[in-house]
């Protein structure tokens, strides 16, 4: 007589085998690294929720204020986005002596999911202003170029950046010579990059922020606020009309071989 009682233990070693056995999705890293004239900031504190991500700290040139990121990682299988939130305060500290000086902003998150249907449209769009708060030199011109990039590294690479080429998607300038006044930042239209990554493949984002402050001997402080943001979406790639009429023709085939073996006598 077949006893389920002698399985048991069988069983529970299969399931045991199933769950242990069975792939776990890899945590996403997610850090904010800042550049001052190249130099790679140690000073900044980062503190990272889910998927928010906070940061503040000063730099050589610059101090930082409400250093926000965001993503909606692991997103829905229609896009993805990957954002410097609203009002990244960037303020100067060299304006008693003026000078150019650089500051970059790079907010990275790994281990997204390229959804079926590639290839993937990496796109960017950012705004903000420029504020001239006021110093000993009423009439020192004050200027800001900004840049933004979006990339998406098919390695999945924290701070990977070979899917943007390199070139900014944004740019926005802004001159300023009145104290208390500000001056907004347009970023012109991104260009859309198509990165091919297979459906399933992680992959990264990277969201590159630069601004160049051109400051006045005497200009005082001067702050920058801007949003910005990295956007992947999905481009459905249609089948081939030749693949499409062999693959409706496979039913037909079927049943016409299951007729003519009908036909044939016994």
């Amino acid at each position: 007589m077949f006893r389920f009682g002698k399985i048991r233990p069988l069983l529970a070693v299969l399931v045991a085998a199933a769950i242990l056995g069975a792939p776990t999705h890899a945590r996403a890293s997610y850090a904010v690294q800042v550049y001052d004239d190249g130099v790679l900031q140690g000073g900044i504190f980062t503190f990272v929720s889910g998927n928010s991500l906070l940061f503040v700290g000063t730099t050589t040139h610059f101090s930082l204020t409400s250093g926000t990121g965001s993503s909606n990682n692991p997103g829905s299988q229609g896009g993805s986005m990957l954002s410097l939130s609203n009002n990244e305060t960037v303020t100067s500290n060299f304006g008693s002596t003026g000078g150019t000086h650089t500051i970059k902003i790079v907010l990275s998150q790994d281990t997204w999911t390229a959804p079926t249907g590639t290839p993937l449209v990496l796109s960017s769009s950012g705004g903000g202003s420029l504020t001239y708060s006021g110093g000993t030199n009423p009439t020192a011109t004050q200027s800001v170029t900004a840049t933004y990039q979006g990339f998406l590294d098919n390695s999945n690479t924290l701070f990977g950046m070979p899917g943007g080429a390199g070139t900014p998607l944004q740019t926005a300038t802004a001159t300023l010579n009145t104290i208390g006044s500000t001056a907004p930042l347009v970023f012109s239209p991104g260009v859309s990059v198509n990165p091919n990554v297979p459906g399933g493949t992680p992959f990264a984002l990277t969201d590159v922020l630069e601004l160049t402050f051109t400051l006045g001997a005497g200009s005082g402080q001067t702050a920058a606020n801007i949003s910005a943001t990295t956007n992947v979406n999905v481009a459905a790639v249609p089948a081939p009309a030749g693949l499409l009429l062999a693959l409706s023709s496979i039913p037909c085939l079927g049943i016409g071989a299951w007729i003519r073996r009908r036909r044939q006598p016994v």
